[in-house]
């Protein structure tokens, strides 16, 4: 069964399902043997979701129970079964958003686990997805030497061969160069290294790679990087030293710890910037009532929140705003609904204007400013 990594666009388009009127159950659910019979814990999870208290119409609650009896029974009869299919995507998790209210039921397999959990609210709990994107990029892996490149797919930790292998043919005549410059030019390495990047252009945009990592024996590396075209340089997070023949579970470790180097120094380095605009007073805000207040305003280009921040807060069900305790929304003048995590509204309101979000896992860094804020795009009025 061929699985297909999460993008944004996919969670865009969970998003726009919800119409602030409809609830949404989000179950998040972990299948990794270490955390014992998860079909056993995911019954439990529904059985403890089932006595929840909640201010809910009996009509809301006939459509919830409608809700956990449908994850139930993907659970027990489907879940099972793909857990154990040998996909090269192996399923280590699943999030499941089911609305009956809405006529919405969705899965989404995980290649790592997530925080397990059940969200009933009125829009889907897509926060941990939005983790998943930024914390965890889909990286191009390549390793080449001067006759042989293979290219491998990398995401959240796990690698997967492209089937993509670039292979010189010693035997090939090429076009002999002119008398004067075969002394100065390596035709052959040259054709080798053109058609790697043509190669790797290709995968970037079918798979919507977000970054490259070259391995390579000594030398090569700063060789290739003078055939590759400009836009594929500009997205090389690292290299390491490898052989195209190497295992693939060295290759995976090596890469993966270009990529937690890469993602440290990315994090810092925008928290960085935050706390730069914030002293000059050039467009930043800081604390949740004002970045909420920039996101209301469509000022905001890069959400910045702490991992794990949880905060309550409100939503008007007409207009959509977003406050921190307001009773009466100050747009238009209905009563809001309150929400159990203002973040995750805030998350998806972000995508949903075009911006993106870079959630912060070194919670020191974030947490002296108030855990979250924004870099805008203009000064509010």
């Amino acid at each position: 069964m061929s699985r297909k990594i999460i993008t944004f666009d996919m969670i865009k388009k969970l998003r726009d399902f919800s119409d602030g009127k409809n609830l949404f159950t989000s179950f998040y659910l972990s299948t990794v043997p270490e955390r014992g019979d998860f079909v056993e814990r995911a019954l439990e999870m529904l059985r403890k979701a089932r006595k929840e208290p909640g201010n809910y119409s009996e009509e809301e609650r006939n459509f919830i129970e409608e809700d956990l009896k449908s994850i139930e029974d993907f659970v027990k009869n489907t879940l099972v079964h793909q857990v154990k299919d040998p996909d090269p995507y192996i399923v280590k998790g699943v999030a499941i958003f089911s609305s009956k209210q809405g006529g919405i039921f969705q899965v989404y397999h995980l290649p790592n686990p997530l925080r397990e959990r059940i969200v009933i609210d009125y829009s889907p709990f897509i926060r941990p997805l939005t983790l998943l994107l930024d914390e965890y990029k889909r990286y191009l892996v390549v390793v080449v030497d001067y006759k042989k490149a293979r290219f491998y797919e990398m995401f959240m930790g796990a690698i997967v061969d492209t089937g993509k292998i670039v292979d010189v043919n010693q035997k090939a005549r090429l076009i002999s160069p002119p008398a004067r410059l075969k002394r100065k030019y390596d035709y052959k390495k040259a054709e080798h290294f053109l058609k790697v990047g043509e190669v790797l252009d290709i995968l970037m945009q079918a798979k919507e790679i977000d970054l490259v990592i070259i391995g390579s024996p000594d030398r090569i590396k700063d060789e290739l990087y003078l055939y590759l075209p400009f836009r594929i340089r500009q997205r090389i997070a690292g290299s390491f030293h490898a052989d195209p023949d190497e295992k693939l579970d060295s290759i995976l470790e090596k890469a993966r710890k270009v990529e937690e180097e890469f993602e440290r120094e990315e994090e810092k380095m925008i928290v960085e910037e935050l706390k730069d605009r914030l002293k000059t007073g050039q467009l930043a805000v800081s604390g949740l009532k004002d970045t909420l207040d920039a996101l209301m305003h469509n000022q905001v280009q890069t959400l910045i929140v702490e991992s794990g921040y949880e905060v309550s807060g409100v939503r008007c069900p007409v207009c959509g705003f977003l406050g921190t305790d307001e009773e009466i929304c100050p747009v238009c003048g209905t009563k809001t609904l309150k929400v159990q995590d203002i973040i995750d509204d805030a998350i998806e309101e972000a995508i949903e204007q075009g911006a993106s979000v870079e959630h912060v896992i070194n919670k020191d860094l974030i947490r002296p400013l108030g855990h979250i804020g924004a870099l805008l795009r203009f000064e509010g009025s």
